[in-house]
């Protein structure tokens, strides 16, 4: 299972609940035990809205290039 870790947010793979030799589960790079979370998948609707907000920037980058070239502004 991956957990993320609250404090220096790395991501690392351990089993559920323990780190395998039965002591309590800790981050690997700064051995905090509190603020570890599972790890999950980007929801659906945080790929659709960053989608959006791509959309409007490439839009905007090209409404730009075409207001230079046509030469207005």
């Amino acid at each position: 299972m991956q957990y993320h870790c609250a404090r220096c947010h790395h991501v690392f793979t351990a089993p559920a609940g323990k780190d395998g030799d039965g002591g309590e589960l800790h981050c690997p790079r700064c051995k905090a035990e509190a603020g570890l979370e599972p790890a999950h998948k980007v929801s659906r609707s945080m790929m659709l809205f960053a989608a959006l907000l791509a959309g409007a920037v490439v839009a905007s980058a090209v409404g730009g290039v075409l207001s230079l070239s046509a030469g207005v502004g």
